[in-house]
């Protein structure tokens, strides 16, 4: 391979690496034709190029207007950013902001950074599940810990729900005792959903739970396969959500 073809293949390669990096047209008509012209020239050292000019004549003139004509364009379309005055950006309009707005920003933001550094995917869960919210609209697989809290926030602000949603983090991070909570005689179907998931985490045993989901003829395993807490909560949630819980509370009332 000769010095010539080697310096040809070398003054493409770097063409081809910035239309595979940008893709426009400046250099798509670079690499065309400086890849027209590294073929014209070596298929004109192979077979003459003496004898091929003559024979082609007048269309060789052409093909080398056309040459010049894409190296002219590449340049110019290379060297206008570099030449061309930017537009003056107008003036930004300086927005300040209510109270009201500051308040609620700063708020928002110390609780996403309480709930994203002292609790866990599980305690997110439960506080959804406390504030009565429906998961597929905060949680997707898709998304990590901290879409899924501003998600969180977004849907207590647009409910009316942000003190609740303070609330119910401090009733998690800081629970009350057991013997704090409501006698078991005194719950029932409208007990806050935060007192009925602590009260099934205080004074039953995970086996226990799975007792009673048996007794009321729910798959223990369709209920997860996480920790009591998750247990805990999927089960109140399923009860819920077909309107069961007075029979859950029964049958703790009839046992207890």
């Amino acid at each position: 391979m000769s010095f010539w073809l080697i310096f040809k293949i070398v003054l493409v390669i770097p063409f081809l690496f910035m239309f595979w990096r940008r893709a426009d047209w400046v250099w798509g008509i670079g690499l065309l034709t400086l890849t027209t012209a590294a073929f014209a020239d070596t298929f004109l050292g192979v077979f003459g190029r003496e004898q091929l000019l003559a024979e082609l004549g007048m269309l060789a003139y052409v093909l080398l207007g056309v040459l010049v004509g894409g190296a002219a364009v590449w340049v110019v379309g290379v060297t206008r950013p570099l030449i061309t005055p930017a537009p003056a950006l107008p003036p930004m309009p300086v927005v300040v902001a209510p109270p009201a707005a500051v308040s609620l920003g700063r708020e928002h933001q110390q609780l996403s950074d309480t709930i994203r550094t002292q609790m866990s995917m599980e305690d997110v869960l439960d506080l959804i599940f406390d504030l009565n919210l429906p998961e597929v609209e905060i949680i997707s697989p898709t998304q990590d810990m901290s879409q899924t809290i501003q998600n969180l926030l977004q849907a207590t602000h647009k409910n009316g729900q942000t003190a609740d949603l303070t609330l119910a983090v401090e009733r998690i991070l800081t629970p009350v005792p057991a013997e704090h909570l409501p006698r078991l005689e005194k719950l029932s179907a409208d007990s806050p959903p935060t007192v009925l998931r602590r009260y099934l985490l205080a004074y039953y045993f995970a086996d226990q739970l799975r007792e009673m989901a048996e007794a009321l003829e729910i798959d223990w395993e369709m209920l997860g396969l996480g920790s009591k807490q998750a247990k805990a909560r999927n089960l109140l949630l399923y009860l819920r959500r077909r309107d069961r819980t007075a029979e859950l509370i029964a049958l703790m009332q009839k046992a207890g």
